[in-house]
């Protein structure tokens, strides 16, 4: 049966955290902690009520979810449209609303009910979980009575397959109660026909993972660190602190002044969908789809799904708001699991997005990761020799990396071979900070707001850092990915990086997505050949385009996946400099399949040169193509061009200027002669 991985994998924590380990209580963290209200209900992060209860609670239900669910026998009854079902796990419920039953599975496209009698779920709960299985992912609606005998219904959205689900009911945080599930209304995400199976539904009185006088905040910790999540905000990171640190006055290294700080996940999808989607603006900016952990702009709460804590680890299921937007929960779920290790903070990172809209090829976050201004230094590897002790790269004078001025200067690029993807802000005086590590990752945007060195955590200056990977969100399709968090001198967190550099490869980060890495040193990009796979990576910055090299061809292969496709040469970081006057010839070798959607295509290449560093309106031509499944030739003469002088800087190829999406084309060489 398929499992939620990240809440399987704390299950299985919690038993072999009782066995081999003992508890971290908090008498000192207590007194640690100056924050109202900061410390969990128990006293401390892994307080001695709340290991005994989740122990209890695993010695009986959480002992059976362990264990892989065996479908019970199931009869059913039939009449007039209404099916009555009984279950050998004891559970009978009544199903309507669907247009055709074979043996345990209904048909159904929405409004398929499954009704309970009153007292099959009398007690008090405050959790509740299913056994289901959907041929497509779903939308449920589930009616309960609240704490003062109200009819609510909180809806929640299941994933395709057999699966597993927990919910909680939508006043958790307030250490609410309910009872009596009534019915369960389900309705595909899609519109299009589905087939529903109920296996089995229990209720559970769950502990309350927040902490006293009305805080949301609850925090994890071992000999070495303590963490701390809020749960209004997602159960983002609103706290880590090394406790082995004995700088004055430095406790929490993680920028909490807003939901939009933290350390979090955050995604990027569709622009405006005419009808059906309008995001709202930000920063002088119309602004896309933006499910982000921790709320939106507004101040708007995420709302916690689902939650299991142990004395190091916690699992959390959120539904994120839209950052732009007031109020506007999104139809998609973030998973995270916190792991406290000896020297580091194992992080694991679920999405998946069930809004059934089609997301461009947009840069993302992995994670967005906020620090106090304190820790005023960057640093990253920026060499081709990863994982030898090569040097480091630092820079203390960056700037607000969301200002246009300093993008370019806030942007650092990997290149093919670095493995190496950490990076960490640290204080240079003091030589201590913390750093991130997510294989995988292509890019690391770093910056600094309004810096003033403040330890503070609640204070607007901080700094920035966010791994990067171009990928496409794909509506139902999970979206997964782990890093790690480590902290102490620059020498320490390298060396923590290092020991534990293969923990994972982030296989997930590469599905849906393009590179955005810079090739090796010896790419000679006035001859680029693509039958040698080392020329793979030198086209970046895609824009609604996913290539890579098809072997059968010897090309690169273009996918178009929306409007204005395009990607970039980008001749800036080059060790070597490319002079305009040095080439006056610019030849393709291309090929257009017959099965494209138009019969003649264009191109446009943006020639940046000099004083221009990037694409602009002026500086460009556009080329006729011929497509009959032949390869030509595409000569451009650049010396007649007035704007082809200096050095080169980029070349961004707009592949079609009109095109279909799934439109392709075959690229050989590219070659400046």
């Amino acid at each position: 049966m398929k499992r939620s991985l990240f809440r399987k994998i704390v299950i299985v924590l919690c038993f072999a955290i009782m066995l081999s380990l003992v508890a971290c209580n908090g008498g000192d963290a207590s007194d640690k902690e100056t924050e109202t209200g900061a410390v969990s209900e128990s006293g401390s992060g892994s307080g001695s009520e709340s290991e005994s209860k989740h122990e209890s609670e695993s010695s009986s239900d959480e002992t059976d979810e362990e264990t892989e669910f065996v479908t019970p026998e199931i009869s059913i009854e039939e009449s007039d449209g209404v099916a009555t079902v009984n279950t050998s796990k004891g559970l009978t419920y009544t199903v309507s609303g669907y247009t055709k039953l074979s043996n345990d599975k209904f048909t159904f496209t929405s409004g398929l009910e499954i009704s309970f009698a009153p007292e099959t779920f009398a007690d008090k709960f405050n959790r509740f979980t299913m056994y289901y299985n959907a041929t497509s992912a779903v939308h449920i609606y589930v009616t309960y009575k609240n704490s003062i005998g109200q009819d609510t219904v909180a809806d929640f959205f299941l994933e395709e397959g057999d699966g597993d689900f927990s919910g909680l009911i939508l006043d958790y945080l307030d250490r609410k109660t309910a009872t009596e599930i009534s019915k369960i209304i389900v309705d595909t995400c899609n519109g299009r026909k589905g087939v529903f199976s109920l296996y089995h539904l229990s209720v559970e009185q769950a502990e309350c993972y927040v902490g006293n006088y009305g805080s949301t905040k609850y925090y994890i910790e071992n000999e070495r660190y303590k963490l701390g999540v809020d749960m209004s905000w997602g159960g983002a990171i609103c706290y880590i602190e090394d406790k082995s640190c004995n700088i004055s006055d430095l406790t929490n290294l993680v920028n909490k002044a807003d939901e939009g700080r933290l350390i979090q996940q955050s995604y990027y999808g569709t622009s405006a969908i005419p009808g059906v989607y309008e995001p709202g603006e930000f920063n002088n900016a119309k602004w896309n789809y933006n499910p982000v952990q921790g709320g939106d702009k507004y101040g708007n709460d995420s709302r916690i799904i689902d939650v299991v804590a142990t004395g190091d680890s916690i699992y959390i299921k959120a539904q994120p708001q839209d950052w732009s937007l007031d109020g506007a929960i999104t139809p998609s779920y973030m998973e995270n699991t916190f792991i406290l290790h000896d020297d580091y903070i194992e992080v694991k990172n679920r999405f998946v997005d069930f809004s059934g809209w089609k997301h461009p090829l947009t840069t993302q976050e992995i994670p967005a990761f906020y620090t106090v201004s304190y820790l005023d230094t960057f640093a990253w590897y920026d060499g081709s020799e990863p994982w030898t002790g090569d040097t480091l790269s630092y820079r203390g004078d960056l700037n607000f990396w969301g200002d246009p001025l300093y993008a370019n200067d806030c942007t650092f690029t990997l290149r093919q071979s670095n493995t190496e993807s950490w990076c960490a802000w640290v204080n240079e005086a003091d030589n201590f900070g913390m750093g991130v590590y997510v294989p995988n990752a292509d890019v690391l945007l770093a910056g600094r707001l309004s810096y003033d060195g403040t330890k503070d955590a609640d204070q607007g200056p901080c700094g920035y850092v966010a791994p990067l990977k171009k990928l496409q969100l794909v509506s139902y399709e999970p979206l997964e990915y782990s890093y790690l968090l480590t902290t102490g001198s620059i020498e320490e967190i390298r060396a923590t990086f290092t020991e534990h550099k293969d923990f994972t490869a982030n296989e997930g980060l590469d599905k849906n997505s393009v590179s955005l890495r810079l090739p090796d040193a010896d790419i000679d990009y006035a001859n680029i050949d693509f039958s040698n796979e080392k020329y793979s990576s030198v086209l970046i910055g895609h824009n609604s385009s996913i290539t890579s090299i098809d072997a059968a061809e010897g090309a690169l292969k273009a996918v178009i996946t929306g409007i204005d496709p395009y990607a970039t040469l980008n001749f800036k970081e080059l060790s070597s400099t490319y002079v305009a006057e040095d080439h006056n010839t610019l030849e393709i070798v291309y090929m257009i399949p017959k099965t494209n959607a138009y019969s003649s295509y264009s191109i446009e290449l943006f020639l940046s040169t000099g004083d221009v560093l990037t694409a602009v309106a002026g500086k460009s031509t556009v080329q006729t193509l011929v497509c009959d499944g032949e390869y030509h030739t595409l000569s451009v003469d650049l010396s007649s061009l007035s704007y082809w002088n200096g050095k080169i800087n980029e070349i961004r190829l707009d592949f079609f200027t009109n095109s279909a999406v799934d439109d392709v084309m075959f690229i050989k060489t590219i070659k400046l002669k």
